[in-house]
């Protein structure tokens, strides 16, 4: 096993130990960092997924546990325990149609649990089915219930006041092969407005629910989950909204252009030129490789992909296929999270007044994450620290192709040991090489660089060899 892959598979038995250690402790919050940790070595391991899935449940973090469910569901069709847990979030979610659906699923692979049957008589009684409700209440042994519904029937009775009725308890699914996958009965949307870009198209609000539930317990949406309110942001001149639309309608797999991004050494940068297309090739014995991420226009791109994909918080236009998306925990500071996509699909993506980039890497690097639109799996991301006195710089190891959001003025310097370079900090892109950064603390030459008026900007000191882009201070 090469050095790099073991060093990674000790990294993420280190995060599951830790995660289920602090989650049979009670530590729930401690437990989620570690467990997402594990989660993004080993995005598709079910030991992660089902701890993760009854973390956010006890947390309350229900779209979470969504998200885990239904892609547990997917790997494993035939485990009715996960169709049991399904429903019990979309109680708590208010969506009792979906929670029906996971109800009889359940139901329809197994018949040991009569709470699936209590659950599914007061659905039922909500939606004033109340021979059904009488016939799953009967089912489960619910005698207080099949005489509480028979009093609703009769002419003129009052709506009951609510009670808080059986609670059943959140099963950890049982451990069983993979299944091949399923594809789900409905697309997996985002958890939240956030991941969208400015210039995305938002859907309608859905109307609350008048009611509650009995047994379960209404509550205000969770920030994962809110609409955030309208912006009055439109796209710039350079991007049409009708050729957005049209290339968001595009095939997952289009006919591959020729780009002009070149390869390059470790430590250097790839040079773009205009896309072109190029004339009806041959047949050929082979199909040619899809490029995984191919810019559609100056500030929008497309990655077509099948497995993982980090993209930046707020960039996604639109997204076609069966994905998940994943959110890691705010950054400090403001700077936008980095968004885990899984599964198989393509995604568009955006950056307003930004110029999208492609490069390809050969040996790690460090980039801004401001700056950082999309990176491939092959790349590793980690936040790391410089100084106290700057924010975190995102430390990219391994190989792959990322995609970088830069102002149209951009400037690649070499570094070589005996030519350092000093820049302030908020100029830089990302650097490459064996490049060794610290903050610079002299008077004198941040007097030097001062504009009349300005704030004394944060020098870094670049040493080694390597090379470093900047642009426009932003």
């Amino acid at each position: 096993m090469p050095t790099a892959k073991r060093a990674k598979e000790g990294l993420y038995v280190k995060h599951l130990t830790a995660g289920k250690e602090l989650y049979e402790a009670g530590k729930l919050e401690d437990a989620e960092k570690q467990l997402e940790e594990a989660y993004l070595l080993r995005p598709r391991e079910q030991k992660v997924l089902n701890l993760l899935g009854l973390l956010y449940f006890k947390l309350e973090k229900y779209e979470k546990a969504e998200e885990v469910y239904r892609k547990l569901a997917a790997e494993s069709p035939e485990a009715h325990t996960l169709y049991y847990n399904m429903g019990l979030i979309y109680l708590k979610l208010s969506r009792f149609e979906d929670a029906e659906m996971a109800f009889l699923k359940s139901l329809e692979l197994s018949r040991e649990n009569p709470k699936i049957n209590f659950y599914l008589g007061s659905i039922y009684e909500r939606q004033r089915r109340f021979q059904d409700a009488i016939f799953q209440y009967r089912q489960a042994g619910a005698n207080v219930m099949v005489r509480r519904v028979e009093d609703r029937m009769q002419p003129g009775a009052k709506p009951p006041a609510p009670r808080q009725g059986d609670t059943a308890e959140f099963h950890e699914p049982p451990k069983i092969e993979t299944a091949p996958f399923l594809v789900p009965p409905k697309p997996v949307v985002p958890v939240s407005d956030v991941l969208l870009s400015d210039a995305a198209p938002r859907p309608a609000p859905a109307a609350a629910s008048a009611d509650n539930l009995v047994g379960t317990e209404t509550r205000p949406p969770t920030p994962g989950g809110k609409t955030l309110p309208p912006t009055s942001a439109t796209l710039p001149p350079t991007r049409s909204p009708d050729i957005v639309a049209f290339l968001a309608s595009l095939p997952i797999h289009p006919t591959k252009e020729k780009t002009g991004v070149t390869g390059i050494s470790s430590g250097g940068f790839a040079t773009m030129r205009s896309a072109t297309p190029q004339p009806t090739p041959l047949p050929t014995p082979s199909p040619r490789p899809v490029e995984a991420f191919r810019i559609l226009q100056t500030n929008l791109m497309e990655i077509t992909f099948s497995g993982k994909v980090f993209v930046k918080q707020g960039t996604i236009y639109s997204y076609t296929g069966n994905l998940t998306f994943w959110v890691k925990d705010k950054r400090p500071g403001g700077m936008p999270a980095l968004v885990i996509v899984t599964g198989s699909g393509r995604v568009l993506l955006t950056e307003r007044d930004r110029e999208i980039r492609l490069n390809q890497i050969d040996n790690g690097v460090h980039v801004q994450p401001h700056a950082l639109l999309a990176c491939e799996d092959t790349l590793s991301p980690r936040y790391v620290k410089i100084d106290d006195s700057l924010p975190e710089i995102l430390a990219l190891e391994g190989r792959g192709q990322i995609a970088l959001a830069v102002g149209s003025r951009a400037l690649s310097l070499t570094v070589t040991p005996d030519q350092p370079v000093a820049v302030a900090a908020s100029s830089i892109v990302m650097w490459t090489g064996s490049l060794k950064a610290h903050v610079v603390h002299d008077q004198q030459i941040s007097e030097a660089l001062l504009a009349p008026g300005a704030p004394a900007p944060i020098l870094i000191r670049l040493e080694g060899a390597g090379r470093v882009l900047m642009e426009q201070a932003l």
